[in-house]
């Protein structure tokens, strides 16, 4: 089962940098060094080491292993926890700071959006020329969906849709158990929405999309 741990306004923060998300996707996948995410990631050394800081700092990335190299030391980096791991939003700290809170959840929305907005605006200009694609020329889909259902069966859908996100390591979610005030609360019907954006990170960045912080620059 995955461990659950809350997940602080800096958390929020690291979750919602592309860039840093990348970082921990690539070392996840085995030790490397910062002149190797360097390479992977199209940038300079020196712009990484700060963002890998904060990984360490955040507790997501460690030290797996040094190399001595002459007189220097080379050092490889790996995830902490990417699999095992889940993190839960702390309400209190998001209702202290809603609008950075706010501000954060829309930067994992935005490119997404504007990817969206792109691919129709390409389509469009292809079909002057003559080429009708049946699918999007980045990769971006939004999906949604609607059912009705009662209050706890809402909240029994998450895990469910959690194990189904994601290619591998797919794992049962001991979800936290939710206490209702009533059992009318709990079987309370509505009609509940559904909606799915996903997009490629790489996609964002080539096309401007994805933008650094000032504060992280």
């Amino acid at each position: 089962m995955a461990q659950w741990k809350t997940q602080s306004i800096d958390l929020m923060k690291i979750f919602s940098d592309p860039r840093r998300l990348r970082i921990l996707h690539l070392a996840s996948e085995q030790p490397i060094t910062v002149k190797q995410l360097a390479a992977e990631l199209n940038e300079h050394p020196s712009r990484l080491y700060y963002h890998v800081k904060k990984l360490e700092d955040a507790e997501l990335l460690e030290v797996a292993e040094t190399k001595q190299l002459g007189n220097l030391v080379e050092k490889y980096y790996q995830t902490i926890n990417m699999n095992d791991v889940l993190y839960r939003g702390d309400l209190q700290a998001q209702a202290e700071q809603p609008e950075v809170a706010l501000s954060l959840t829309y930067r994992l929305i935005e490119p997404a959006l504007k990817l969206y907005e792109k691919s129709l605006a390409k389509l469009r200009e292809e079909k002057k020329h003559g080429v009708v694609r049946n699918e999007m020329p980045y990769h971006v889909t939004i999906n949604s969906s609607s059912d009705r259902m009662t209050t706890k069966e809402w909240r029994e859908s998450f895990p469910v849709i959690m194990k189904a996100l994601g290619k591998k390591d797919k794992k049962d979610y001991d979800w936290p158990e939710r206490s209702y005030s009533s059992e009318e609360e709990a079987n309370k019907v509505g009609t509940y929405q559904y909606v799915l954006l996903s997009y490629r990170i790489e996609d964002a960045e080539e096309l401007g999309i994805v933008t650094e912080n000032e504060e992280e620059k």
